[in-house]
C-alpha cells in the first residue's frame, strides 16, 4: 500500500516534466514556423500556481544570490513591465515567449501595434483571459462580434461631459481630503500612498457612478468607524468594503463562483467575505437602479452618474418600441467593469505619478507654476470644469507616468484565422488562435523612438510650443505633442479605445491640481541617506514593478514621503 503511495506521488511530477517537455518542443517548432526570433521559458507564464507564488520564489532567489539571469529577468510575475524594452533591444521588435504552455508573441513596433490594434476582425480581444471580469455576467469588456456591438452601443452614452464634470468636481474635492489627511492626521514619515490613492479613486468612482460622496478616509481611519459605529444610514460598505473586497478576491470569484463563496460551509471565513461582498455589490446597484427607474417615471431624474446613464439609454431602447436588450443584470455586470477599470488602473497611475515627483522636486516647481497660473482662486470649488484642459504640464506628468509604468502592461489580442503581420519590413504568418502582446511597456521605452533617454523620467518630452500663439504667454503656447500612429498608445485605440479615458485623464489633473498648487512632497532620507540619495532610492522603487491582478509597485511602503506646504 505505501510503495503504490509512493509510486502514485512519483509519477505526478514525473508525468508533468514529461507533458511539459513534449509540450515545449511542440510549440518551439510552432514558433519557429512563424519566424519571429524565440525567447524559451519552461514555467507557463499563465501557471496559476506560479502566478501565485512565483514571484516570491524568484525574489528570494535574488536574496540569496542563486538567481540566474535568465530566471531572475524572465519569472517573475510582471516581467515584461520591469524588461520595458530591454528583451526587445536584444531579440528584435517582436519576438515570439513560447513555454509549455503556449506560445505569446510580443509586439513593441509602433507600425505594427497600430495595424494590430485597428484589425479587430484579424487580432480579437482575448475573451477567454478576461472572462475572470464576468463576476456579474458578460460586459462590454469580455464580448466580442455583435454582442460586444451591444454593450458598446449603451454604454457609449455613460462617458458624457456632463458626468465628467462631476468626476472633475469630485476629485478636487477627494484630492483635498487626501492632502488633509497626509499634513495632519497619517503616520508620518507617509507610506500609505499607494492605499490612499485606491481610497481616493473609490471614492471618486462613488460619485460618477451612484452619484454618492464620502469624506476621503485613511485606511486605519475606516477600520475604526466600521468597529465602532453602527449606523444603518450608512451604506458605504456596500459599495466602498464590498467593491475593494471583490477586487482583491477576483481570482477566487473566478475559481468558484461568488454565490459558492458565500454560502459554502467548508470555505474560510475571508473567502465567505468575498462571496457576501459580490452579493452587497450587487444588491447595492439594483438599489441605485430601480430608484433611478422611479425618478424617470416621475420625470424627476436629475442625476448625473453612470448608472443613471444607462438606465435612462436602457429606457430609451424600450419607450423607442424595440425589445429591451440591455437587462438589469447587463448594467450591474457594466458597472462592476467600470469601477474595475476605472479604479485601481488610476489608483495605480497616481500612485505612481507622486512617487516620481517626490523624486524630482523640479518637476513638482514646473507643474505648480502651471496650475497657479489657471488655478487662481483659493477656493478649489470655483476652479471650472473647463480648467483641465488647459492644465496640459500635469497632463503631461501622467502621460509620462503611463510611459513608463502601465499598470495593464499590454493589449491581449487573440487571432480568429492565419493573417499576416507586417514588423521591420519583414512579413510574418500568424497560426489561428495565437496570443498577440502589443507590449505598452516595449512599446513606450522603444529607443528607435523614444532615443538614448527612454528609461528617464521627463514629463517634459510631450510638451511643445505652438509658433502661431503669437503674443501670448509661454502657458497658452503649451501643447500636448501629437505622436505618429502608434507611438504613444495608453488608452488603447481603434474601436477598443479606452471608453474611461476622459474619465481618467479628467480625475488626474484635478488631483495634482489640488494636491501640488500650494504644496510639496518631498522623499524622507532612511539612516545615512542624504536627500539626494532619497531621491535616487525613490525612483528605483517606481520602477521597481511586480503584478497581481494589475502592474503595480513592488512594495510601495519602502519609501516614507512627507507633505510640505510651498511659501
Amino acid at each position: 500500500m505505501i510503495a503504490t503511495l509512493a509510486l502514485s506521488f512519483t509519477a505526478l511530477p514525473v508525468t508533468l516534466v514529461i507533458w511539459s517537455v513534449i509540450s515545449l518542443n511542440a510549440n518551439i517548432t510552432k514558433a519557429r514556423a512563424i519566424g519571429l526570433p524565440i525567447l524559451v521559458r519552461y514555467i507557463t507564464p499563465t501557471n496559476p500556481l506560479w502566478m501565485a507564488f512565483g514571484s516570491d520564489i524568484v525574489r528570494l532567489a535574488r536574496r540569496l544570490g542563486i538567481a540566474t539571469e535568465n530566471f531572475d529577468r524572465f519569472y517573475l510575475f510582471g516581467w515584461d513591465a520591469n524588461e520595458r524594452y530591454r528583451v526587445h533591444a536584444e531579440l528584435g521588435d517582436a519576438y515570439t515567449l513560447v513555454a509549455p504552455g503556449g506560445c505569446w508573441i510580443y509586439v513593441a513596433d509602433p507600425k505594427a501595434a497600430w495595424d494590430i490594434l485597428k484589425r479587430p476582425r484579424d487580432f480579437g480581444r482575448n475573451v477567454e483571459q478576461l472572462a475572470v471580469l464576468n463576476v456579474y455576467g458578460k460586459n462590454l469588456s469580455t464580448t466580442e462580434g455583435h454582442e460586444w456591438q451591444k454593450h458598446r452601443k449603451v454604454t457609449a452614452a455613460t462617458f458624457t461631459e456632463r458626468n465628467n464634470e462631476l468626476v472633475w468636481q469630485s476629485s478636487l474635492s477627494q484630492g483635498h481630503g487626501m492632502l488633509q489627511y497626509w499634513l495632519r492626521r497619517a503616520p508620518q514619515p507617509i507610506r500609505s500612498v499607494a492605499d490612499d490613492c485606491k481610497t481616493f479613486t473609490l471614492n471618486v468612482l462613488a460619485a460618477a457612478l451612484f452619484t454618492k460622496p464620502y469624506p476621503f478616509e485613511g485606511q486605519e481611519e475606516m477600520k475604526k468607524r466600521h468597529a465602532s459605529v453602527e449606523d444603518p444610514s450608512d451604506d458605504s460598505h456596500q459599495y466602498r468594503d464590498s467593491f475593494s473586497k471583490i477586487l482583491r478576491g477576483i481570482i477566487l470569484i473566478a475559481i468558484f463562483g461568488g454565490e459558492t463563496l458565500r454560502t459554502s460551509s467548508w470555505i474560510p471565513t475571508s473567502w465567505r467575505q468575498v462571496g457576501q461582498a459580490v452579493h452587497d455589490f450587487r444588491l447595492y446597484v439594483l438599489k441605485m437602479i430601480r430608484e433611478e427607474r422611479e425618478s424617470v417615471e416621475k420625470g424627476e431624474s436629475t442625476r448625473k452618474d453612470l448608472v443613471s446613464a444607462l438606465v435612462r439609454a436602457s429606457l430609451a431602447q424600450q419607450n423607442d418600441g424595440r425589445d429591451m436588450t440591455i437587462t438589469e443584470q447587463d448594467i450591474i455586470s457594466n458597472t462592476f467593469v467600470y469601477g474595475f477599470a476605472g479604479n485601481d488602473t488610476t489608483a495605480i497611475s497616481l500612485a505612481h505619478t507622486i512617487v516620481n515627483l517626490a523624486a524630482n522636486p523640479a518637476t513638482q516647481e514646473w507643474i505648480r507654476e502651471e496650475i497657479q497660473y489657471y488655478c487662481q482662486d483659493d477656493d478649489f470649488t470655483k476652479w471650472s470644469y473647463a480648467t483641465w484642459t488647459k492644465l496640459k504640464r500635469c497632463q503631461a506628468v501622467v502621460m509620462e507616468t503611463l510611459r513608463l509604468c502601465h499598470p495593464l502592461g499590454s493589449s491581449s489580442k487573440l487571432t480568429k484565422d492565419a493573417c499576416t503581420l507586417t514588423v521591420g519590413g519583414n512579413t510574418y504568418t500568424i497560426p489561428p488562435h495565437s496570443n498577440v502582446q502589443v507590449n505598452f511597456c516595449g512599446l513606450h521605452t522603444n529607443t528607435k523612438v523614444w532615443g538614448s533617454s527612454a528609461m528617464a523620467w521627463d514629463p517634459a518630452r510631450f510638451i511643445t510650443l505652438d509658433d502661431t500663439q503669437n503674443g501670448k504667454g509661454i502657458m497658452e503656447a503649451e501643447q500636448l505633442c501629437v505622436f505618429p500612429e502608434g507611438v504613444y498608445i495608453p488608452w488603447s485605440l481603434g474601436e477598443r479605445i479606452c471608453p474611461g479615458k476622459r474619465f481618467s485623464q479628467v480625475e488626474l489633473a484635478a488631483a495634482l491640481a489640488v494636491l501640488f498648487r500650494k504644496h510639496g512632497v518631498e522623499a524622507v532620507p532612511e539612516i545615512g541617506e542624504s536627500d539626494a540619495d532619497a531621491r535616487e532610492r525613490t525612483k528605483m522603487v517606481s520602477l521597481d514593478i511586480q503584478m497581481t491582478l494589475l502592474n503595480e509597485m513592488y512594495k510601495p511602503e519602502r519609501v516614507g514621503l512627507k507633505w510640505v506646504e510651498i511659501q
